[in-house]
């Protein structure tokens, strides 16, 4: 059953990001209290402002630069030589940051652990894109260089071959883009009134939904534009404004607004943003004056006012609020000079989650074992899919591959792994958490012992002197690749009158267990073949017989 507005817009919550692990077991500790806030000083003045962060760094759009940092302000480096960057996104967990070059009318693509510049987008038919808004691998670009009718949205999709498809009507200035669930809002800005154009992106190239156009007086020209909770509200920000309202993209009627929550009733409202999958509201505020912003958290049912933070002497840059793991971000602006501060809220989640992981105490070597477990939020809410993050170690402690586990829409996730060797193997699995719900991490070891394999050889029963006999056999078992394996074949042959004679030889093993081997019995008599699978650090050997009566047809 599709959920009421009131309840759609009341499940925003935020998701991002990395959590620094901590040594509780299945769950987190309770909040603590709340630490002093942090501004860093960027070094950087002028455009810009847009902010992202992954992999554990922030990236700042600057105008001809992006200035990258660690999650204290930290410096870490500069990406220059770039022109007119005024825009980032980076979808939740991703590995890749993606910025608007207006200047050279180009996108282009940053690693995020490596922080290099992997790929450059040409965008000259869609000059000057300058607002950027990503779901998965779509991006949503509004672009435009100032002249009547040649600006607009372009949808790219990110592929080996981008693919680039136009988005809605021409414009003067580049659109204002959101994006979440199966909606894109736009709004071009500048204008008054505002109009604010709901699309279906499941569809190409967006299947017009309405417009919201305010009141009789209409919208005032917007400073910024958010989507709730997948698409269900449209958060505008108009410009001059003490409050923005939660439009229903529905009815397209007001829902409800949030109010400036400032000294004196003079704070104008600057920029929103909204969490991904859950339950929470962003605003931020400026004074009239432009020296003193405020963030304030807000609970998307209530409207209730959960977290405020204030700073003096600089202004907040609208569309710059960030979230990542416990820290929600911005970029603050000097009046005047326009140099740029990284503004960072103390970590402050306000519920937490557990991590189960289950896995056998005991395992063998080569065999494939199954670790599974689930992500809860103590609130109840549905996780949606989620990036763990799994380390493990071999016995004498060595670092093994890092992995990623993704996790159903309900929490659950199940991996295989597959132990190299023998003695206790260490796995420990983390969620980092985001904005809103505190991190949490699982441990496990697994004792791994020889894999011990269950030997067979088929051939025949009987036989004639002269005559070849085939044989085959396996020692395999359902997902296991051996190492290089030897198999000796003892052959001894009692004849009749009690002669015994033996023949010994060495098969290769292929990587999945089974092998063959022949033999042309020169004598009768009863021939026992021993068959055995030389152990190794990884293989317990075994062995096992396989009789033939052969007998002599000339009598």
């Amino acid at each position: 059953m599709r959920p009421s507005a009131s309840e759609r817009i009341g499940r925003l919550v935020a998701s991002a990001g990395s959590l620094l692990l901590t040594a509780s077991l299945l769950a987190a500790p309770a909040p603590a209290a709340a630490a002093a806030d942090l501004v860093a000083d960027l070094g950087v003045a002028g455009k810009g402002g847009d902010l992202v962060a992954g992999h554990g760094k922030v990236f700042v759009a600057a105008d001809d630069r992006i200035v990258v940092t660690h999650l204290d302000g930290e410096a870490v480096t500069t990406i220059g030589g770039l022109s007119g960057v005024t825009a980032l996104s980076a979808p939740d967990g991703a590995r890749k940051v993606y910025a608007t070059l207006s200047g050279t009318h180009e996108v282009i693509e940053i690693d995020t652990a490596t922080v290099a510049v992997t790929r450059r987008i040409d965008l000259s038919a869609y000059p000057c894109p300058s607002t950027l808004a990503q779901a998965h691998n779509r991006l949503w670009i509004g672009y435009g260089c100032g002249g009547a009718g040649e600006g607009g949205v372009v949808a790219l999709e990110v592929r080996a071959t981008p693919i680039l498809v136009k988005v809605g009507p021409a414009t003067t200035q580049p659109p204002l883009v959101a994006v979440a669930g199966a909606f894109l809002a736009v709004s071009e800005p500048g204008v008054s009134p505002a109009t604010v154009r709901l699309y279906d992106v499941n569809r190409d190239p967006g299947n017009p939904l309405g417009e919201i156009l305010g009141d009789a007086d209409g919208l005032p020209p917007l400073e910024d534009l958010a989507l709730a909770y997948q698409g269900s509200a449209v958060l505008p920000v108009p410009s001059g404004a003490h409050r923005f309202d939660a439009w229903d993209t529905t009815t397209f009627d007001r829902a409800h607004a949030y109010d400036e929550k400032g000294p004196a009733g003079h704070d104008l409202a600057a920029t929103v943003a909204a969490s991904e999958n859950g339950y929470y509201v962003v605003g931020g505020w400026n004074s009239a004056a432009g020296d003193a912003a405020e963030l304030v958290v807000y609970d998307a049912t209530t409207r209730e006012v959960i977290y405020t933070a204030g700073h003096q002497g600089k202004a907040l840059v609208p569309g710059s609020i960030g979230f990542y793991g416990i820290y929600t971000f911005a970029v603050l602006k000097e009046p005047g000079t326009g140099r740029m501060h990284l503004w960072r809220l103390p970590s402050a989640p306000y519920h937490s989650s557990a991590l189960t992981l289950m896995a056998p105490a005991e395992a063998n070597a080569l065999k494939p074992l199954t670790i599974s477990g689930r992500v809860t939020l103590s609130t109840g809410a549905t996780p949606g899919v989620q990036t763990l993050e799994l380390y493990s170690w071999l016995p004498d402690g060595t670092d093994r591959p890092f992995r990623e586990v993704t996790t159903a829409a309900d929490g659950t996730y199940e991996f295989t792994d597959t132990p190299p060797g023998l003695g206790a193997f260490r796995y420990r699995l983390s969620w980092p958490g985001n904005s809103w719900y505190y991190g949490a991490y699982a441990t496990a070891t697994v004792t791994v012992a020889r894999y011990e394999p269950a030997l067979t050889v088929t051939g025949p029963a009987t036989g004639a002197v002269g005559e070849l006999l085939e044989f085959s056999g396996t020692f395999a078992a359902e997902g296991v690749v051996y190492p290089r394996t030897t198999v000796t074949v003892s052959r001894r042959a009692v004849a009749p009158d009690g002669t015994v004679t033996t023949k010994d030889q060495k098969l290769a093993a292929a990587t999945d267990g089974t092998f063959a081997f022949t033999d042309t019995p020169a004598t009768a008599g009863k021939h026992t073949y021993t068959v055995t699978l030389v152990g190794s650090s990884t293989v317990k050997g075994t062995s096992t017989n396989h009789v033939v009566t052969v007998v002599d047809p000339a009598g």
